[in-house]
């Protein structure tokens, strides 16, 4: 299903709305739990008094219950909402087993992760599939080609030309060396040539046909697919503009991530036009998965640790600012709360003892509910952000088509979802 412009601007008003709704939950800062006292603050008393109530149980109970087995009413009507907002709930998104053929098994698996596997493998099939549509010779640039895993399947599986475009030159080095491997293993000559590896920067003003006959000796008129698989930040933004600038660039899959990286936002005329900007603490915040929870990766005690002494600090100083602190790995408190303050320039103003008992008072189970329900709103706020970009393509390139598919298994790898653009002839 093709996303259209009227259906894109109704979801993104819903979820601006549900957003601007819980604006202090989202920009709230979570290591002033205890001390800005968010529980009372910032959650609805209904839902915090239905909380105060079941708080154990709920812990306990916690994968049944983000599974959609939830027996609380103000508690799954919230998780729900979220939910709503979520990309997987856009009308017009689509799963990758509708949108193309019976899928093959992949053969170069050599060097890769389980889940680097299951993304290449599904990535692959898509890109590949964009480029046996074009009527003529194409080639494949992959940005933010990392250590070549995507372009390499391209090129070596699928017989494609490959250009990996690779900012840092050490993944580029990776990637070379890497490939180098699978030409050994794979016995693969007559398509060594498909994979070309640069160190460069992606920029929006990239001339691909110039690079590409460069790299191949092809002459521009050919015909490009621009990938993108977790294109951190504002590089996926500028794979948006590539696509809309450049006549020869016919095809776009691009999957972002690192939303805390990004500084353009909103992208598209009508969120503009809103006025409506996202926190660091929002961006941050849209790098979170619910799914990493339900798989039970609760806050670790890093974030425990921090909130309490951030308590403390400012109980014994409450007035003065502090650097922050940056990660600091601890087995227990009473080693952080020493650590902290020699960061800090502090001597220890609690002993041993007082600060054992002190700690031993910490009830970490309100801050990993109120963790759980600001996570559940990170999906809304991607939707937020990738929305905003499959309406800018809309705007600014009209002859085009684009769809929202879901690529991934989300358990597996939660920035699962690639904007897929195909200009019109």
């Amino acid at each position: 299903m093709m996303c259209t412009a009227d259906k894109v601007q109704e979801t993104l008003g819903r979820t601006l709305d549900f957003l601007k709704e819980h604006q202090n939950l989202i920009d709230c800062h979570v290591v002033d739990f205890l001390w800005n006292n968010h529980w009372e603050k910032l959650l609805p008393v209904d839902l915090r008094k239905e909380l105060d109530a079941n708080g154990g149980e709920i812990i306990e109970n916690l994968q049944s219950i983000l599974s959609g087995n939830c027996p609380y009413k103000q508690l799954r009507e919230f998780l729900t909402k979220a939910k709503n907002h979520s990309l997987a709930s856009f009308d017009q998104a689509i799963n990758l087993e509708d949108f193309l053929p019976e899928e093959q098994p992949l053969k170069v698996t050599d060097f890769m992760t389980p889940k680097k596997m299951h993304e290449v493998k599904s990535a692959s099939r898509l890109v590949s599939w964009l480029c046996s549509k074009s009527k003529s010779p194409i080639v494949v640039v992959d940005a933010g080609d990392g250590k070549g895993y995507l372009s390499s399947c391209l090129a070596f599986e699928y017989n494609l030309p490959v250009i990996g475009l690779e900012a840092n030159a050490d993944y580029q080095k990776s990637a070379e060396n890497r490939v180098a491997k699978l030409k050994k293993k794979w016995k693969i000559s007559d398509r060594e040539k498909n994979y070309k590896s640069m160190a460069i920067t992606v920029t929006s003003d990239l001339r691909i046909g110039k690079m590409s006959q460069e790299v191949f000796s092809m002459d521009d008129e050919k015909n490009f697919c621009l990938s993108g698989l977790h294109t951190c930040g504002d590089l996926a933004v500028s794979c948006l503009e590539i696509f809309i600038r450049d006549p020869h660039v016919r095809y776009l899959c691009n999957i972002g991530c690192c939303y805390n990286l990004l500084s353009r936002f909103p992208v598209s005329t009508y969120l503009a036009n809103q006025n409506f900007l996202l926190s660091d603490r929002a961006k941050m915040l849209a790098c979170q998965s619910l799914n990493r929870i339900l798989q039970g990766s609760l806050p670790k005690n890093s974030l425990h640790f921090r909130t309490f002494f951030e308590q403390l600090l400012k109980e014994k100083y409450p007035l003065k600012d502090f650097e922050q602190l940056g990660k600091i790995k601890c087995n227990n408190f009473n080693e952080y709360f020493k650590i902290c303050c020699k960061k800090m320039h502090l001597e220890p103003f609690y002993s041993d003892e007082e600060i054992c008992e002190k700690f031993s008072k910490y009830d970490r189970k309100n801050l990993d509910i109120f963790y759980i329900l600001r996570s559940s709103i990170a999906e809304a706020i991607e939707t937020v952000i990738i929305l905003d970009r499959i309406l800018f393509i809309i705007e600014t390139c009209r002859e085009s088509k684009v769809h929202l598919v879901k690529l991934f298994q989300q358990d597996i790898s939660p920035r699962c979802f690639a904007i897929v653009a195909e200009k019109l002839p």
